[in-house]
């Protein structure tokens, strides 16, 4: 979580566009810190010891305050289409890759094809909506 806050803090020097759309992806990225946080919680009841010793919970929590932060950054300084497209990128993209490298998780037989078109399509997307995602301004009168 505090490698999200760093990445954040860089971030937040970029030029206007780059810099909501990296906020979001930092934004999403703290979100699925959470969700592989809660994961990793394996002992769900709060008035036994062990809950309050896992790191993960610790974790999940930093990950929440990270996100949150770092995507009212990002709705502050650019458009929420633009911040919201790396948001939804960074809670699914980062949370599937520590899930395939460190807890064992995979594709189904023949469908690892699928993962990699889906994986495509939602960065293509978001290049999309960052760059075009905006509406046209209206002439003041």
């Amino acid at each position: 979580a505090a490698a999200i806050f760093v990445g954040g803090a860089a971030a937040g020097r970029l030029p206007d566009r780059p810099r909501a759309l990296a906020l979001g992806l930092a934004a999403g990225t703290g979100f699925g810190v959470i969700e592989v946080g809660v994961r990793l919680i394996d002992v769900i009841d709060p008035t036994k010891r062990a809950f309050y010793a896992n790191p993960a919970l610790y974790a999940a929590a930093a990950g929440g305050a990270a996100g949150f932060l770092l995507l009212t950054s990002a709705l502050h300084r650019g458009s929420v289409t633009t911040a919201v497209a790396g948001m939804v990128v960074g809670e699914t993209i980062a949370p599937a890759f520590a899930g395939v490298v460190w807890l064992g998780d995979s594709a189904r037989d023949g469908l690892g094809w699928l993962v990699v078109a889906g994986f495509a399509v939602a960065v293509s997307a978001t290049l999309v909506l960052a760059r075009f995602g905006e509406a046209p301004q209206e002439a003041a009168t």
